[in-house]
């Protein structure tokens, strides 16, 4: 069994209600069981200029699925929920990406884990602090936190304090 780090992210509709929906939907996967979910933080949008703040968020599920079964899995249940790819970066319904898996690393065509760019973004990284403070990077060797204090001490703001969801 695995513990999957997921990040959640959207800024179009009612996004903690999609949230909340795609959370009940992955405690219903196959072999599956939410473990712990982080505070819900608004914060500006990545990509293109003029689009709402987003809402992100992390939960840790623990599951017997392959990576790439989980994968697919989620990406149904962003389908579900409205999402449509058209612009890199651009607005969405519901984001789910899966930042971790425990302290593997795995690199094909369809995933990246730990994700590729976790470490530079504030709008992952705190809300992973919410959960798993201590978990470590198993490429950069850093703990969550550690990552989390290196952005903030580059001067990059704090986020305001997360909500309930």
């Amino acid at each position: 069994m695995s513990i999957y780090y997921i990040a959640f992210g959207g800024n179009l509709g009612d996004v903690p209600a999609a949230f909340h929906a795609a959370r009940q939907c992955i405690e219903q996967l196959e072999y599956t069981d939410v473990t712990a979910s982080s505070l819900l933080y608004r914060t500006p949008p990545l990509g293109p200029p003029g689009q709402a703040y987003y809402y992100n968020a992390v939960i840790a599920a623990q599951s017997e699925l392959a990576a790439e079964d989980f994968l697919d899995a989620l990406q149904m249940i962003e389908a579900e929920h409205g999402r449509i790819r058209a612009e890199h970066w651009g607005p969405r319904t519901l984001d789910l990406d899966i930042i971790a898996i425990d302290a593997e690393t795995m690199d094909t065509k369809r995933l990246t884990v730990p994700h590729a760019h976790m470490q530079n973004r504030q709008f992952v990284l705190r809300p992973l602090c919410d959960i798993a403070p201590s978990w470590q990077h198993p490429r950069l060797g850093e703990t969550a936190s550690q990552l989390l204090d290196s952005l903030l001490q580059a001067g990059e703001s704090a986020l305001p304090k997360g909500s309930t969801w």
